[in-house]
């Protein structure tokens, strides 16, 4: 395994996977920590990002759609 595989390895299982494992079970965190695991995720995963911030656009929309039609 190289270096670069290895730091990532790393940053997986000390940081990354904890704060999703964290969020699975998002109930018993304040929401202060809600908010800091999003965000390392967003900062820290490219993928992640753009699939969170696509889920609140569309979530946006939905909500203004209701509205509209209220």
């Amino acid at each position: 395994m190289d270096i670069d595989k290895l730091e990532r390895a790393n940053i997986l299982v000390k940081s990354l996977i904890p704060k999703v494992d964290n969020l699975l079970s998002m109930h018993r965190l304040t929401d202060e920590r809600v908010g800091e695991y999003l965000n390392a995720l967003v900062k820290s995963d490219k993928e992640f990002g753009t699939k969170f911030m696509q889920l609140v656009n569309e979530t946006k929309q939905r909500f203004q759609k209701e509205f509209n039609e209220l």
